[in-house]
């Protein structure tokens, strides 16, 4: 996926507002180790006539649909944000819960000097979710590997999300060290109404 990162006839296309590729980790995104076989795009359209235009008609994504053997495509109603992504929020949009699941993106960059300490205590509370009550899906993506790093995950309602990020000890552990020791340069915060999830194989 990185070998498109910058192609012009990806990132120029009509209507596009803001687009991310990523890499994953193995073992649910959390490891060093990538997983070669699990890739993340993020995008943001100005209507959707745009993005489908963008899947029907663009050459590039059409040759990595073709590599694939399974495609995820989500689309998603954000209420609650906080934060930005390159100096901007692409998220903002006037909503609010609707009351279903909901999919979070946590997005950071780190601090070169803060690299060791934030590995070695993210993996603690990477492991805590797994067991978690209500999270159906969880994963480690990033843009740079490391240093660019983000997190989705997809709850069965907002309230199984808030029991996991506000009673978790690990969790909250990791939370307060971060702000204490301030691990990042910039952060995103999303949390965001699922309006579609559909599975193409």
């Amino acid at each position: 996926m990185g070998a498109y990162t910058f192609n012009k006839n990806l990132i120029s296309s009509s209507g596009l507002k803001f687009i991310k590729l990523f890499g994953t980790g193995s073992n649910e995104g959390f490891s060093f180790i990538p997983d070669f076989s699990s890739y993340v795009m993020i995008t943001s359209w100005k209507n959707d006539y745009n993005r489908k235009k963008f899947i029907d008609e663009n050459n590039i994504i059409n040759e990595i649909i073709t590599r694939s053997y399974k495609r995820v495509e989500i689309k998603i109603d954000p209420y609650n944000y906080t934060g930005s992504w390159n100096g901007i929020n692409p998220f903002k949009n006037i909503s609010s819960y609707d009351g279903g699941k909901i999919i979070v993106l946590t997005r950071a960059r780190v601090k070169l000097n803060k690299l060791l300490n934030f590995l070695f205590n993210t993996s603690i509370a990477a492991r805590s979710i797994k067991s978690q009550d209500g999270a159906e899906f969880y994963k480690g993506i990033g843009e740079l590997p490391i240093i660019e790093q983000a997190t989705l995950s997809i709850w069965m309602s907002e309230q199984r999300m808030k029991n996991y990020a506000y009673s978790d000890k690990n969790h909250l552990k990791i939370l307060n060290k971060a702000r204490k020791d301030k691990w990042y340069s910039e952060e995103l915060f999303v949390r965001s109404n699922i309006l579609s999830l559909k599975e193409f194989n």
